[in-house]
């Protein structure tokens, strides 16, 4: 009988918080117990909403092999204050845990759970694995301070073994020197098996998920304000904004300012079956970033069957490598102009036709169970299993 291996995994964010990191995580878990002979213990934050809904029931999943565990105090995601005394229980805890369980590795996720790990590191001598997800701080340039913290963080603490999720992560020096990238992956089983009986009314742009400053969508409204209004007419064009709250009211009076509301449809979070049917009605995809690192969505695309429209920031570039005219300059107004009208000037098979060996790529190279099999093997290596 093969030997168990027993994880402690931190992550900042969990339920009602579900953005790609989570997803990241929740489809590690769930690959490594069923597919391999893993034990996970999933220590998170208590949160509540902004209804006051309180997400701090510990979890039991997976026969038993997956257990969340859900530290105090509750408390919105963005509380400071509440953060660090959660970070200090989160501490406590796992040391409590880590003599009872034997752990074989720690594995925490950027940026703040990389404390109880090393702690713990420190104290209980089991391997630390840091996966890092992005690197806004240092690649965008924000304040010096939040720069150094996030350099010290991610390329100045020593780990067993450091996880990139972008490439683009080697540009930095690092006092590490195990470092391997891992990158996102899809399950391409759940979009086949989406039932979709046909497409949006020809011509439908999506973007999916955040709205804060760095992901553009500012921009993209600009962008569609200059595109002749009879083109967008004649195609009955339509941008859907799946959306979080982070500069929602923003977005949607800049849409008015400009006249072109009545080609917006924001649209709320949507999850699972959902938003893998709303990728399948759409015809194409656009990321204007600003910065990403390796964004999940585009994979989400690829398996839809959609042509993707990105801006060549960071990891953008390895995974749109053909037709080169569907990557563009961020901030570029005129160039995001041009793609979208020569986009409309296509009709969908065309589009299909570009795009359908993309499907195949992802389908042979970025599934979550190929990306889950090259964790294990780095764990195996850190615990000479």
């Amino acid at each position: 009988m093969k030997k168990k291996i027993k994880i402690a995994m931190l992550i900042d964010g969990w339920t009602p918080i579900f953005w790609w990191w989570q997803i990241h995580v929740n489809e590690l878990c769930k690959w490594l117990i069923n597919n391999y002979y893993c034990n996970i213990d999933l220590y998170v934050r208590k949160l509540k909403n902004d209804k006051w809904l309180k997400f701090d029931k510990d979890e039991i999943l997976l026969n038993w092999k997956l257990k969340i565990f859900k530290i105090w105090p509750i408390t919105k995601f963005f509380n400071i204050f509440w953060r660090i005394l959660s970070l200090i229980n989160t501490i406590i805890y796992l040391l409590i845990k880590t003599k009872k369980e034997k752990y074989n590795i720690i594995h925490a996720y950027s940026y703040v759970s990389w404390l109880p790990a090393i702690i713990v590191w420190k104290i209980c001598n089991i391997p630390v694995v840091y996966t890092v997800l992005w690197a806004n701080n240092i690649d965008l340039k924000k304040k010096w301070f939040l720069v150094k913290i996030e350099k010290w963080l991610l390329t100045w603490i020593k780990y067993d073994l450091e996880i990139s999720v972008f490439k683009s992560f080697f540009k930095h020096r690092n006092i590490n020197k195990n470092i391997v990238v891992i990158h996102n992956g899809v399950d391409i089983l759940k979009f086949n098996k989406a039932k979709v009986l046909h497409k949006y009314e020809w011509f439908n742009l999506l973007r999916v998920w955040r709205f804060n400053r760095e992901k553009g969508v500012k921009y993209l409204i600009k962008w569609v304000a200059l595109i002749n209004k009879d083109l967008l007419k004649k195609n009955k064009f339509k941008l859907n904004l799946v959306w979080d709250w982070i500069l929602f009211e923003e977005m949607r009076k800049l849409s008015l300012l400009l006249w072109i509301n009545e080609f917006i449809n924001f649209k709320w979070k949507l999850y699972w079956e959902s938003l893998i049917k709303e990728y399948i009605k759409n015809h194409v995809f656009i990321l204007p970033s600003l910065a990403e690192w390796q964004p999940l969505t585009i994979l989400e695309a690829f398996a839809s069957k959609i042509p993707v429209i990105a801006t060549n920031v960071w990891d953008n570039k390895y995974f749109i490598k053909d037709n080169n005219w569907f990557l563009i300059k961020p901030e570029d107004k005129y160039e995001i102009k041009n793609v979208i009208e020569k986009v409309l000037k296509k009709d969908s098979i065309e589009l299909l036709e570009l795009w359908k060996n993309w499907y195949d790529f992802i389908k042979n190279s970025c599934t979550w169970d190929i990306m889950v099999d090259k964790v294990f093997s780095e764990y195996v290596k850190l615990i000479n299993l």
